[in-house]
């Protein structure tokens, strides 16, 4: 690309980012969570209000946008040649405690250079700043060769339903991008694979189970875990609970034979579930050490099977590869209702790991346990020497003038869902953002080099 053409390019990020920042601040304010589907809302209000939202935004912006049963929406630029995809999230996970947050999660907060609020990072801030891009180009390559298509999901964080619809009615592209990773860029994603384990608990024992709650998302490590029961044994939970020393922050609240136990962990990614502190083992490892007489097996075995390590090694699934290096276990929901406990763990395997096998050591390893697979997306790989890459990585350069390798990671990305594609960006190396945490935030300077790289990359497309 000529000198002058990245000029221009840079010229209009300047331009345009205090409406970047306006544009965005509409679309942070709707909690876009998961909800209960119900008439034309296939994943609950808030996805669909954020997908409506975005789509009047690339309206005001001059495009034609689609909206596809309020699954998902997209707009396009051009309407020849090949067809190249950015996909982009606007649903997020819950903000967990919101006393946790320095501001309001619902609200674009900037302070120190910096953008706070769900979602700036993960994946509404990206979302909004590839739409802005798009725009920069279109108004510097009036005819275009090829076209360049947004599309907007609203059920990345639950499954990607919504793009399984969505190319049911359209066409795949004949590439694509998807801004929820890393820069350069992201060849290879780890297979991820999501298991519910459940046994009966019956109340035939002095020391009951009577509440069990753990966790807002199988991918996100559980910040909070409560639990209530009703013993005989007041005095000698106490003295357990008064002595222990582990990671997790705890507090308990007595009412005559029932106590009530919370632990305090720390929220992470499953991909990176070693950033965290998972409230849930923490519980297991104290109701391991409770008399529940005929289930002591099972707070026991889901302690050493799972609460003990994030990489599989209780489960005996442990490894690692070249490529994408090692297994991660992420105990993310546990919740007990009508006398069942029930148990919900997410892996992230090395890309040359077979998952059938590991499904059958964890049968093997959870004896006693009903486990079933719920969910499972393969591993992603696409080639560092493909043409692909190549272009990226080269886009990538040309604007930071860093010479950094690929890189593979742990985290699930909407390149699974279409036949070639990648995550690339929106985070740059060694950037933290606090993704599925409290205070999740994004740095201004980002936010602004992340457009130029991703105009860089339509013209090219747009033009080549």
């Amino acid at each position: 690309m000529e000198k002058n053409m990245e000029k221009l390019i840079d010229k209009k990020v300047e331009e345009y980012f205090d409406e970047v920042l306006n544009s965005l601040s509409k679309v942070i304010q709707i909690r876009s969570v998961m909800g209960e589907s119900f008439d034309n809302f296939p994943f609950g209000e808030g996805p669909a209000k954020a997908l409506e939202e975005t789509l009047k935004i690339a309206e005001d912006l001059g495009f034609e946008a689609y909206n596809v049963d309020n699954y998902a929406g997209h707009v396009t630029y051009g309407n020849s040649g090949k067809l190249y995809g950015i996909l982009g999230h606007l649903d997020v996970v819950p903000e967990g405690e919101r006393e946790q947050w320095e501001s309001d999660p619902y609200k674009l907060t900037i302070r120190n250079g910096k953008m706070f609020g769900r979602g700036v990072s993960d994946d509404k801030g990206p979302s909004i700043g590839a739409l802005y891009a798009l725009k920069i180009v279109s108004e510097l390559v009036p005819n275009p060769r090829n076209t360049v298509r947004i599309i907007f999901g609203t059920n990345e964080e639950n499954g990607s339903r919504c793009l399984k619809y969505y190319f049911k009615k359209m066409p795949y592209p004949d590439a694509a991008v998807t801004p929820d990773g890393s820069f350069p860029v992201v060849f290879a994603e780890k297979g991820n694979v999501t298991y519910k384990i459940s046994t009966i608990i019956m109340p035939k024992y002095p020391t009951k189970l009577i509440k069990f709650t753990a966790g807002t998302a199988v991918n996100v490590v559980p910040e909070e875990c409560k639990v209530l029961l009703e013993t005989e044994k007041v005095n000698e939970i106490q003295y357990l609970l008064q002595n222990y020393k582990g990671k997790c922050k705890i507090s308990y609240e007595v009412k005559e034979n029932k106590i009530e136990i919370t632990t305090v962990g720390k929220s992470a990614h499953a991909s990176t579930p070693e950033l965290g502190i998972n409230a849930a083992g923490c519980m297991l490892e104290l109701l391991s050490r409770v008399d529940f007489g005929p289930y002591n097996w099972v707070f026991e075995t889901l302690y050493e099977k799972l609460g003990k390590d994030v990489n599989g090694i209780g489960l005996d699934i442990y490894g690692k590869d070249n490529v994408s290096g090692e297994l991660t276990c992420n105990l993310g929901i546990i919740e007990f209702k009508d006398q069942v406990l029930t148990t919900f763990i997410n892996i992230r395997y090395p890309i040359f790991f077979n998952v059938e096998m590991i499904t059958n050591q964890i049968s093997e390893a959870l004896k006693g346990f009903e486990v079933e697979q719920i969910s499972h997306s393969k591993p992603l790989y696409v080639s560092k020497d493909s043409d692909l890459i190549k272009l990226l990585m080269n886009v990538y350069k040309s604007v930071t003038n860093e010479d950094v390798a690929p890189i593979a990671m742990g985290g699930g990305t909407y390149a699974r869902r279409v036949p070639y594609g990648v995550a690339y960006g929106a985070c740059f190396p060694g950037e933290k953002t606090n993704m599925h945490q409290p205070n999740e935030n994004w740095s201004l300077d980002s936010l602004k080099q992340f457009i130029r790289i991703y105009a860089r990359l339509i013209y090219k497309w747009l033009t080549e």
